[in-house]
């Protein structure tokens, strides 16, 4: 055989080699996706389009606010001065006296809500919530009922203080989505287990975006037809 044959048979069983390799990296990229949950997929890419559309509107949101304060200042900044400059110093300290009035109030509501804020957060922490998302629709669920009591204290607006409140509200039977399960496993011990299965009443075809939303919240999408 001429060298320049050898030559040839080399390069080409290189090639094919390569293109072997190229083939089975492509198939194992294939199985990869195939094993991707369609309807977890379909979950995830809503919660994602609506997480953005929700930050888009709260930045839009925002920034209107942002510029609707600013042009009010500035209206009362003028009007001020005109006042001071007509000579009207008694209306133009009243006005300065009731905008810093206002300045404080907003001060003392920001202050009354972080005080809530670690309140409930601290007792929040002692509970075994499933995910992060979880807490955070306790946190919403619980505050939504807390009033300060004549000592300025938080409390349920039933009366009851916010350990109590809860303590009944994490035993509370239909908030059991939020928490981990403790399954017995005798002698009197009880591990955490994962997500309880729930069985669905309809396909996730004929679900509404909400219901799914809401199973994949609670983590209970399991299993389900198609």
């Amino acid at each position: 055989m001429s060298e320049e044959n050898k030559v040839v048979e080399e390069v080409t069983a290189q090639d094919e080699s390569t293109e072997t390799q190229e083939q089975e990296t492509v198939q194992e990229g294939t199985v990869t996706e195939s094993e991707v949950d369609p309807i977890e997929r379909e979950v995830q890419e809503r919660l994602a389009k609506m997480k953005s559309n929700m930050d888009r509107m709260a930045g839009e949101r925002d920034e209107a606010l942002k510029k609707a304060v600013e042009i009010e200042q500035k209206q009362k900044q003028a009007h001020i001065q005109r006042l001071e400059e007509e000579g009207k110093m008694q209306e133009a300290l009243e006005l300065k006296l009731a905008e810093a009035q206002a300045k404080l109030k907003v001060f003392e509501e920001e202050n009354v809500k972080l005080n809530r804020d670690s309140v409930v957060n601290s007792a929040l922490s002692g509970l075994d919530f499933r995910n992060e998302r979880s807490r955070q629709m306790a946190y919403r669920d619980i505050v939504e009922q807390l009033v300060q009591n004549d000592d300025g204290l938080w409390v349920h607006k039933a009366g009851t203080n916010i350990q109590d409140f809860i303590s009944s509200y994490s035993k509370n039977e239909e908030n059991s989505f939020l928490f981990r399960i403790k399954a017995n496993t005798g002698a009197g011990k009880t591990t955490t287990s994962g997500t309880s299965s729930m069985e669905q009443k309809k396909s996730i075809g004929e679900m509404t975006t909400e219901e799914v939303l809401s199973l994949a919240a609670k983590g209970q999408l399991g299993n389900y037809t198609y």
